[in-house]
């Protein structure tokens, strides 16, 4: 009996309707087009943080002709030097080294600046489209070249690195690859300074990277300080890639006044330390207030090439 119950306990439960299971099915699809349009949103605003494909190596397609981007420093101000040790008056002047990045967009303000003094140093950007004619015509001079090596500043997306940059994004390879690049396009380059790089030269494996190559090729490094949070010093330091940083930038402000301003704090520098470093950019100002000034620069300093000044940090 006990039996019989159970089995027509069992017999009697109802089997789920087929209106239950399109309440069921209904729910699914209903989570999946939710699941769905979230991802397609979240693909609109949110983008992934990827290397734009015309910046992972300059092509003869990514020649740029619009002038360079800047760095956008936090409440305009500009990330100093550390402060470095008094020099007692020696016999001889201080030394000097005047770099102007940049270099590619204004042939005819590459040309002034080489007339000037040519222990002047031009720093070229890659990609640019008279670049490689003006390196041609500074070798000609006997002048030093540098690489301006564009990486990721903090600003980007919003602020454009431009053609040849460095990314976070990039695995070690690209990265190399990219630098190996730039460098091959400008032969004879002594060493490299950066453009922008805010954000790079801030993250120790990325400079780690730069640095490896920049002793394989015997180059040194020239720290723009774009930031206060550089690594640069350290990783030059590890590599033993011989390192120097800026003092000055002169044409922050592109005024008459401000940069002569920035002249005289970096000839003032000079000879409380023995040395500077001045960062300038072929701005018409620039190359006014610099052919202008250039007596007082050579009476006060003497102008070297950073090849002499930079050392093992």
């Amino acid at each position: 009996m006990a039996g019989a119950k159970k089995k027509k306990k069992k017999g009697s439960a109802k089997a789920p309707s087929s209106s239950s299971f399109g309440r069921v099915a209904f729910a699914i699809s209903l989570v999946a087009c939710i699941v769905v349009v979230s991802g397609l949103l979240l693909i609109k605003y949110l983008p992934p943080r990827m290397v734009p494909q015309k910046h992972a190596a300059v092509r003869k397609s990514d020649l740029a002709t619009i002038p360079p981007q800047y760095e956008v420093f936090e409440k305009h101000a500009v990330p100093d030097r550390e402060e470095r040790p008094v020099v007692p008056p020696a016999p001889h002047k201080p030394t000097l080294v005047l770099i102007i990045d940049d270099i590619g967009y204004s042939e005819s303000a590459a040309y002034d600046l080489m007339a000037l003094d040519s222990n002047i140093t031009l720093s070229i950007l890659p990609g640019s489209p008279h670049g490689k004619d003006i390196a041609g015509a500074a070798r000609k001079k006997g002048m030093e070249l540098m690489l301006h090596q564009p990486m990721e500043p903090n600003e980007y997306p919003r602020v454009d690195p431009g053609p040849g940059a460095l990314f976070e994004a990039m695995d070690p390879d690209q990265l190399l690859q990219t630098l190996e690049a730039n460098l091959t396009a400008y032969p004879g380059v002594k060493g490299v300074n950066n453009h922008m790089g805010s954000r790079l030269t801030s993250l120790s494996p990325q400079m780690y990277q730069v640095m490896t190559l920049l002793k394989q090729k015997g180059l040194y490094f020239i720290d723009s300080r774009t930031s206060s949070k550089t690594v640069s010093r350290s990783a030059a330091r590890l590599m033993q890639v011989p390192f120097a940083e800026r003092d000055v930038f002169l044409d922050h402000v592109q005024s008459r006044e401000a940069v002569v301003r920035q002249v005289k704090k970096m000839l003032a520098i000079a000879e409380k330390h023995g040395s500077a470093v001045g960062i300038g950019h072929p701005h018409k100002v620039t190359c006014t207030v610099l052919a202008e000034m250039m007596p007082e620069i050579h009476r006060r300093v003497t102008l070297v090439r950073p090849s002499a000044l930079v050392a093992q940090p």
